[in-house]
This record gives structure tokens, sequence and C-alpha cells, in this order.
């Protein structure tokens, strides 16, 4: 399972993680939200849109990300979300901010989440390339000193012909000795209430 071949994988196979968790505020949520839409009326050039997303372990394997990153300087591709440089060469702010917050004690934990347009086949699933990203934040991208942080893979997927109430959503975690688990236990704190999403086949629905 942990073996990253060409194509996609199925992340719904993994394990979900014990106990585990991701609580989302409401600042976070409408980012996501405002990703999902954007790939979605992308059209037929299939986009992808996406953030990083910090928070905090409040509880063990409970995971409440309360801001996303304030910058968007990326642009978007088809097949792709890349917060590296831009086509000038240029390191981009998002990158610098994942950077700062990686070294910075701040928040332990953090999500790299982003969309893929609906085109059949594999496309709920998480990329190959994708998981390989996670693996390498999680192993490679750690603080020069201080707490390990923990990453996770955030996956948005719009819905067949963009109806209301079928995209969705999922993370994954990256465990150095047991290997790749699924969070589907996801929902959204708004006005003092946490609201779980609703799931259609154990997939939840954002």
């Amino acid at each position: 399972m942990d073996r990253i071949l060409d194509g996609a994988t199925n992340h719904f196979n993994f394990r979900e993680l014990p106990n585990g968790k991701i609580i989302l505020s409401e600042e976070a949520y409408l980012r996501l939200l405002g990703a999902v839409n954007l790939c979605a009326y992308s059209g037929s050039k299939g986009l992808e849109y996406g953030t990083f997303l910090y928070g905090k372990e409040i509880l063990p394997n409970v995971v409440y990300f309360s801001i996303p990153s304030k910058y968007d300087d990326y642009e978007p591709q088809s097949k792709g979300f890349e917060v590296d440089h831009d086509r000038h060469g240029n390191e981009l702010k998002m990158k610098k901010e994942l950077m700062h917050h990686i070294n910075g004690n701040v928040y332990s934990c953090i999500a790299h989440v982003h969309t893929h347009p609906y085109i059949g086949g594999t496309c709920r699933f998480f990329s190959n390339q994708d998981l390989k990203l996670i693996k390498t934040l999680q192993l490679e991208f750690q603080p020069e000193h201080g707490k390990e942080k923990y990453f996770f893979g955030g996956l948005l997927t719009v819905g067949p012909d963009n109806k209301p109430g079928t995209d969705e959503i999922s993370f994954v975690f990256y465990d150095k000795k047991y290997g790749w688990y699924k969070i589907t236990n996801i929902s959204v704190y708004i006005d003092g209430t946490e609201r779980p999403f609703n799931k259609v086949n154990d997939r939840p629905r954002i």
C-alpha cells in the first residue's frame, strides 16, 4: 500500500486513523469551499486549486485546523498544484509562509489540501504523486529545531455534473512506523457548534 506507482491509489482502502478526526474552523472551511468551487467552474481546463491549513492536535489524533494560508499566489494548473516558485523562479509567499510555520512553534499540524476536477476514473483518489509529496513533507520537511510536525494531505473532489452536495473531502496521514491512514471523520466548527460532514458510502461530502 505504501508503494508509489504511476497513476492513483484508492486511499479509501487505507486504515482509518484510530480515533482520528479533522475539525475545520469556519475560516478554513470557507477557503476549502472556495477552492472546490473554483475547480468546478474552471470547466474543461480542469485546473487544480488549494491551500495549506495550520492547526494543532487538541486530543490524541484529533486535529483542529484553525487557519488557511494567508496567501494564494500560486498559478492554477491542470493536473497539478504547485506552491514552490512562480514562472519567473521567485519563491512563492505560500512557500515562505509554510517554511515559517514548519520552523515556528505555533502550529504542530499542517495540511496540504488541493482539488481534483471530476473527470471520471480515479479522479476521486489521491494521485501517487500527491501521496509521494505528503510522505516527503512528513519525512523531510521537519523543523531545524523543536518538535516534530505532522503533515496531512487533503483532497477536495468536484462531484459529477457539479451537482450540489456531491463534492467529496478526505484526508490522509503518513505514519513513519505504521504507514498510511485515512481520516474520514471530518467536521466544521461554526457559531460555537461542531457540525459533522455528511457521508455517502463512508465518503464525506463538503
